[in-house]
């Protein structure tokens, strides 16, 4: 970063006054045609939210105008100070909801997303209740970003108001993308459910044979940490013989070369949790062999991963 762009950034920290912060947002009019006048003014506006500032949420319904503007990055701007505020104004806030339904219809699957995560993110009776059925949309977007980000939006649901969630059919939808054709909404769909399965006494992650095997199947083509929620979720898979808790094991052991620590270290606690099916004491033995070569390169990094290995 130039020494120009810091001091211009730095600009942008000093606390502002609610009276000049609404005359930038709304000058410039029609002669303002990339919005730039709005970007800067959202940036101050923004800048004075991280800094505890909450004079700022008197701008709320001018912060609202700005929503339809179709600029990805005063949407996200305006989004941001929607989330922040929206408890502690929420009948000014209700007034962004049919904004956000529109842009749930946008061309572009960035905006549709942003759309469908804020609204998520906002604990308000009211946007939980309107997001519900937003979601079991989104579950089926064409677009696997978007299909992504509704996969996490029902966790996020259910960390607001558990009975809605289960009211609904979101969980079952959520369980259907656990056969998505595209890995990342895969691995997003159990880091969902595994979320969800966590702080439910109910509902527990169940896992069979076949879904096991295509979510191993997939594991190369997920991000590290999609690998990781994979390996994860292997852990409530209850092997039925000894031959499918050994193919698994051996399916997933190219993840014990794995650069990332996290993967590893999940990989070798499912190795030995699927040892415990595994019926021939010479199989385990060769498993045994090859969780040796990780172990001591973890014991060899960082005293955390030292402790966790």
């Amino acid at each position: 970063m130039s020494s120009s762009q810091a001091g211009g950034d730095s600009k942008l920290f000093a606390r502002g006054k609610v009276a000049e912060l609404r005359l930038e947002l709304n000058s410039g009019g029609k002669k303002d045609k990339n919005n730039a006048g709005k970007k800067i003014a959202l940036k101050k506006i923004v800048a004075n939210m991280t800094m505890s500032n909450n004079d700022m949420v008197a701008l709320f319904p001018d912060i609202i105008g700005c929503m339809h503007i179709q600029s990805l990055e005063i949407k996200k701007m305006c989004f941001l100070f929607l989330v922040n505020y929206a408890r502690m104004r929420p009948e000014i806030a209700l007034q962004a909801i049919p904004v956000l339904e529109r842009d749930m219809d946008d061309p572009n699957p960035l905006v549709r997303a942003l759309a469908l995560r804020t609204m998520s993110y906002i604990h308000v009776r009211e946007y939980v209740e309107a997001t519900v059925p937003i979601v079991k949309h989104m579950l089926r977007d064409p677009d696997p970003y978007v299909r992504k980000t509704a996969a996490y939006c029902v966790a996020k649901l259910y960390d607001h108001d558990r009975r809605v969630v289960e009211a609904s059919d979101l969980i079952d939808r959520l369980n259907t993308l656990l056969r998505d054709d595209n890995p990342t909404v895969v691995a997003s769909a159990l880091a969902g459910l595994m979320d969800i399965w966590e702080r439910s006494d109910s509902i527990k992650l169940t896992i069979d044979y076949s879904n096991a095997s295509k979510m191993v199947a997939i594991l190369a083509d997920c991000s590290e940490w999609g690998q990781t929620y994979i390996l994860e979720a292997l852990m409530s898979y209850v092997p039925q013989e000894s031959g499918e808790a050994l193919l698994l094991a051996e399916r997933i052991s190219p993840r014990l070369s794995h650069s990332n620590s996290a993967v590893v270290l999940t990989c070798i606690r499912v190795i030995l949790y699927l040892m415990n099916y595994i019926a021939d004491q010479k199989q385990i033995s060769a498993l045994c062999r090859k969780l040796s070569p990780p172990l001591v390169t973890l014991l060899a990094k960082g005293p955390e991963v030292q402790y966790l290995a």
